[in-house]
């Protein structure tokens, strides 16, 4: 028997270093792909740790500019009060002290002493807020009823709301059983205040501004609802912001300090609840808010 011929081995071979050729250059394509891959991934990555400086860096300048921006605001405040007070002082005493004034006299002294009012009001919300925000103002909580604080709530600004020929109507829908709730009532008090203030500021003469109650064992929901000119849809969330006023010129019109809902917000999620609103324009609004019967264990920490 006779081996292969030497053209055949040498087919052979040619078939062998061509395969080999064809591997070859496929592994080198294949491990340029992956160099190119991992060239791309690393670029990413870099990328990716740049942007978390950039992020990063912006972060602590914001934190570094809030800081600054609460102690300034804070110091201010303070310094502000204190001969703001005095000043306030001073201008009710005048009218005793001068005797009878003629009618312009007594215009800017009554212009004075509301913007006097005004400022030390503009103040104390502000330090409020701080206070708040910072975890300085912790709750006194004890079992409330929501109806006792509603009716509180509605004498208190019942004298304002005649002033502007208007009425507020108590409903309250709940059970007996289910009007208690843990809350710190004074807190829950001036969120009420707050809400009936801008809902009588906002509501035409002759109308009627209802407080409705409703509650189940879980939660407590109270809604205040006027028959005012109505909130735009895209300004819903924003009237929730420091000095936000829906129109320009409310601030003058309407008179208040533009904080008063953005310290309701805040008082009733440090009760572990929510406050929003709902409105159409020429129908009226309505402001709401749940509150937990029993306040929750992270609430339970700020309060204490």
């Amino acid at each position: 028997m006779t081996g292969p011929t030497p053209v055949v081995v040498y087919g052979l071979l040619l078939l062998t270093v061509f395969l080999l050729g064809m591997l070859t250059l496929r592994l080198a394509t294949k491990a340029r792909q992956q160099q190119r891959a991992i060239e791309q991934l690393t670029e990413a990555l870099r990328r990716s740790h740049e942007y978390a400086e950039q992020q990063k860096h912006k972060l602590e300048r914001r934190s570094e500019v809030e800081s600054v921006k609460d102690e300034f605001i804070s110091t201010v405040s303070h310094e502000l009060r204190t001969p703001l007070t005095s000043i306030r002082g001073a201008l009710g005493l005048l009218p005793a002290l001068v005797g009878d004034v003629d009618p312009k006299a007594q215009n800017l002294l009554r212009i004075a002493s509301s913007n006097t009012e005004r400022l030390i009001r503009l103040i104390n919300d502000i330090l409020d807020l701080e206070r708040m925000e910072s975890g300085r103002a912790p709750l006194k909580l004890r079992r409330c009823s929501i109806q006792d604080l509603a009716r509180e709530a509605v004498d208190t600004m019942a004298p304002m709301a005649e002033g502007g020929g208007l009425r507020i109507e108590l409903v309250c829908r709940a059970p007996r059983e289910t009007i208690y709730f843990d809350a710190d009532p004074d807190r829950i008090l001036q969120v009420l205040t707050n809400l009936l203030s801008n809902a009588i500021k906002f509501s035409p003469v002759g109308t009627v501004v209802t407080v409705q109650i409703d509650s189940d064992i879980n939660s407590v929901l109270l809604k205040v609802v006027d028959r005012g000119r109505g909130i735009p849809a895209d300004k819903l969330e924003a009237v929730f912001g420091r000095f936000h006023q829906v129109e320009a010129s409310d601030a003058s019109k309407k008179g208040g300090t533009g904080l008063g809902l953005a310290i309701s917000r805040r008082i009733v999620e440090m009760h572990g609840g929510r406050l929003w609103v709902e409105s159409e324009i020429g129908q009226g609004s309505v402001f709401q808010f749940t509150l937990p019967v029993e306040v929750a264990a992270q609430a339970q920490a700020k309060a204490s």
